[in-house]
């Protein structure tokens, strides 16, 4: 018997020890009157202290939390080895996590264990942190990433085919006058505004997120059988949105805002959170093309091109097999195809046409541009300089005499024709005779049937397409091709790290070491690097004396130069003629892009949500490549130059602060519109204002280059 006591005071013990680390309250407790054989300390004294120390747990533990009982009683049924867990209220107002387990004690007979847990302060700081993570601070509704994981929690439901639902994409029409006009404190209102009434009807509350500046999105699901077919569905949701459109205003302003919205419904028009906020957005869109403050719902043709195809403008180049600059093919709205979708809008050409610098028609380069049926109006072809342009027609998979006829239609107008897409069954020779370029992937057409082809016509210009690296570029080389189109010229090289660098290219890479260092820029030893080096003191001292500058007074020396062009102009300066000084050996297309690359950025930085810095987003676009012209390893380049922390860790690896920035580049550089939609979306950027950036930027780079 002396065992056994001794026995249970241990077992005690060591419970006591236990729970006490975990700040939890226990009683163990037996029978109708539920007499307590167990307290721990920390039990104990929180019933010393309140005067209830008794023998049974009703007058004592129970006395303390009103709610114990009731809550005991509701455990009633707990088999042996099972857990009921509840929620109490303290006398001292906190929340305790209580437990209850029906275990065989040390006496091997039944009896109940209670533990009660103080959570109030972990729950209140649970919820601040869940507030940060999941809760727009600005409207107190859910946020993008809680849409997410919403949607994730359905998504295999979906997937089974258990669940229907709706995704819908809406923003405030004039929102950007209002902030313009009357400060972002009014817009922010507004927005609070908006979503004050929406959670006031009951149709919306628990459905709408907040994605970022005044667009937000409603998601619903219902079980598959709840609506008899796909036309009820889409009437349900109809009027319940329509909710959503009243006149959102405020006192003593004299704007008001309206809203526009596109939906998309699920799983037909997809099953991933990303396919459908993509096509809502573009329901979206088309509501505000048709006037706004109207709700548009998704159909597939709207689909036909991506909405950044659509939108965006990219200039890919055409180059020869020297590596020189060709030409560019201009990938522009309405590039693709025929009909009206895809019609060419002249004000958008026209924008392309001033972003690459067209207007006085001045390069040699030739611009390809895609079949619209625009192309055969008059205006078109009395403004569109015939000798500068080139139709490219991406032929069908069998060429019929209706296509035939429109081929030579555009030759009889006098354009430059480029078929592309050829493969084995669609370049009969009467077709080839008509063009004047041929464009194609070497690897899509029997080499043997290819070679004779481009044997065969020794007048006509074979295009080499998706030549990404060296080797496919040397391949196509070799069959003949004599135009390439691809980025080989952007392949990562793999070199010794004893590579020397030879003496002009010395001076580049020293004059990028001085001037991309966060610290004070020493303009006595920039001048001093200049003046060492002819070709630099001419290029410098011929910038500052041409009329653009507009000095009244001629620079006469390196110093005054250096001094007058200023900090900011003498570093972009500087890294489009080191740039061009590292790679002279490498086609000038390296230079172009990193140049636009880092301006692209900078005039992004602002626009960021939220804001990035300028400078280092200039810098991580225009060293993203240089290492590719130094012919050394992206390690070997940073650490010859002292960048800051954060541009070598973005162009180092996948996690530094603008590592995404620089998947957004090749992401744009190579078209890929979906890549480039999900990076806008994540960063606040709209597609208008990355459009405008890229356009500037190519201004930028030809207004730098003039001359050279």
């Amino acid at each position: 018997m002396a065992f056994n006591k001794r026995k249970q005071s241990q077992m005690e013990q060591f419970l006591n020890d236990v729970l006490a680390s975990q700040d939890t309250d226990m009683l163990v407790v037996r029978g109708k009157d539920c007499k307590t054989l167990f307290l721990n300390n920390s039990a104990r004294a929180r019933l010393e202290e309140a005067g209830a120390v008794t023998s049974a747990c009703g007058p004592g533990l129970a006395g303390l939390f009103p709610d114990l009982c009731e809550r005991c009683a509701e455990a009633a049924e707990v088999a042996e080895g099972e857990t009921f867990q509840f929620d109490v209220t303290g006398p001292d107002e906190h929340i305790y996590a209580g437990t209850i387990h029906m275990v065989n004690w040390l006496d091997d007979k039944p009896a109940k264990v209670l533990t009660l847990r103080d959570v109030d302060e972990a729950r209140n700081a649970h919820k601040k942190l869940y507030g940060l993570a999941y809760i727009d601070h600005l409207t107190g509704v859910p946020n993008r990433q809680r849409f997410k994981e919403d949607f994730e929690l359905v998504a295999e439901d979906i997937a089974e085919g258990k669940l229907r639902g709706m995704v819908a994409i809406f923003d405030l029409d004039n929102f950007k006058a209002i902030n313009d006009t009357y400060g972002h404190n009014t817009g922010d209102v507004m927005l609070r505004r908006l979503t004050g009434h929406m959670l006031m009807q009951p149709e919306f509350a628990g459905h709408l997120y907040r994605l970022g500046g005044d667009e937000f999105v409603l998601f619903y699901t219902d079980p598959t059988d709840n609506f008899p077919s796909d036309d009820a569905y889409r009437a349900h949701f109809e009027k319940l949105l329509q909710e959503a459109f009243v006149s959102y205003t405020m006192p003593n302003i004299e704007m008001s805002c309206t809203i526009s919205m596109g939906v998309a419904f699920l799983p037909n028009h997809g099953e991933s959170a990303s396919e459908l906020l993509r096509k809502a957005d573009i329901a979206l869109y088309k509501a505000k093309a048709a006037g706004r403050n109207q709700m548009v719902f998704f159909e597939d043709r709207y689909d036909n091109a991506k909405k950044f195809k659509d939108l965006y403008i990219n200039i890919q180049p055409i180059l020869t097999h020297l590596g020189r600059s060709y030409g560019y093919e201009l990938v522009d709205r309405g590039n693709e195809g025929k009909g009206e979708e895809n019609e060419l809008n002249l004000t958008e050409f026209d924008r392309t046409m001033d972003a690459l610098g067209l207007g006085e028609m001045e390069n040699e380069a030739k611009y390809f541009i895609g079949y619209t049926s625009q192309l055969k109006s008059d205006t078109v072809r009395r403004n569109l300089p015939k000798g500068k342009f080139v139709v490219q027609i991406n032929l069908p998979a069998n060429v019929g005499d209706e296509d035939l006829a429109l081929y030579q239609q555009l030759k009889a107008y006098g354009y430059k024709l480029a078929l592309a897409d050829l493969t084995d069954t669609n370049t009969p020779p009467h077709l080839l005779a008509l063009a004047d370029y041929a464009k194609f992937a070497p690897g899509r057409m029997d080499p043997v049937r290819q070679k004779q082809m481009i044997d065969n016509y020794p007048d006509k210009f074979f295009i080499a397409t998706g030549v990404d690296s060296v080797s496919a570029f040397e391949a196509a080389k070799r069959r003949g091709f004599k135009l390439f189109q691809g980025y080989f010229f952007n392949e990562p090289v793999v070199v010794k790290k004893t590579k020397d660098i030879d003496p002009l290219k010395v001076n580049y890479l020293r004059l990028l070491q001085l001037t991309s260092t966060e610290d004070y820029v020493n303009f006595r030893e920039i001048s001093a690097v200049i003046a060492s080096d002819v070709a630099l003191s001419y290029k410098l001292l011929r910038l500052l004396n041409s009329a653009a500058v507009g000095l009244r007074n001629k620079i006469s020396s390196i110093d005054m130069a250096v001094a007058y062009l200023g900090e900011e102009s003498l570093k972009k300066w500087i890294a489009m003629l080191a740039l061009r000084g590292v790679a002279d050996d490498k086609p000038l297309e390296l230079v172009r892009m990193s140049l636009i690359r880092a301006q692209f950025g900078e005039l992004l930085a602002p626009h960021f949500n939220p804001r990035r810095d300028a400078r280092h987003v200039f810098l991580t676009g225009m060293f993203s490549l240089l290492h590719i012209a130094l012919e050394k390893t992206k390690e070997e380049v940073l650490e010859e130059i002292p960048v800051a922390d954060d541009i070598r860790l973005s162009i180092l690896t996948k996690t530094g602060p603008h590592s995404d920035l620089v998947a957004f580049f090749n992401n744009y550089e190579y078209a890929n519109w979906d890549e480039v939609s999900e990076f806008a979306r994540k960063n606040g950027l709209s597609d208008r204002v990355i459009n405008d950036a890229y356009i500037s930027a190519v201004k930028w780079y030809n207004v730098l280059t003039e001359g050279e």
